[in-house]
């Protein structure tokens, strides 16, 4: 009978040995995740930065005669720049006069069947772009979009 109460004893000793340690290990691990959740961000995680609304610059109408042998085709065009910053389209503003030069020396330099494609309307636009951001220093064009496209 002492025999008997030993081992149940050892049995009930063992098995609260086992809930201690369980408890023990739950406790660290909850600990762990509770410290990584709150208190430590992620390797490699920056800032979140606020999304930036993209800046325009809309450029007046333009109209030009196409370099077309023998022919008398013109070109209306409007469109608007796309630009990096507020201060690229500020510069935009300044340099207005500059910009459409180029822009309307490019587009006279045209023929009318270089330009009837999308592709061909893609590498005008890319042409278009290169020239500009010549002009600009404080910022650059990142595109052109054609609102207004007629070849007459």
């Amino acid at each position: 009978m002492a025999e008997e109460e030993s081992k149940e004893v050892a049995k009930k000793s063992g098995s609260n040995l086992l809930i201690i340690v369980l408890i023990v290990v739950l406790l660290g691990a909850g600990g762990a995740g509770a410290y990584f959740m709150f208190l430590k961000k992620p390797a490699g995680t920056a800032a979140v930065k606020p999304i930036e609304q993209p800046v325009f610059y809309p450029m007046n109408t333009f109209l030009v005669n196409l370099a077309d042998p023998g022919a008398k085709r013109f070109l209306k065009v409007t469109m608007e720049l796309k630009v990096d910053s507020k201060e690229a389209a500020d510069e935009c503003k300044t340099k207005d006069f500059q910009l459409r030069d180029d822009v309307l020396t490019l587009l006279s330099s045209q023929e009318s069947d270089q330009i009837v494609t999308a592709d061909d309307k893609l590498r005008l636009k890319k042409d278009l772009i290169k020239s500009l951001n010549h002009i600009l220093t404080r910022g650059k064009v990142l595109d052109i979009y054609f609102t207004d496209f007629l070849i007459q």
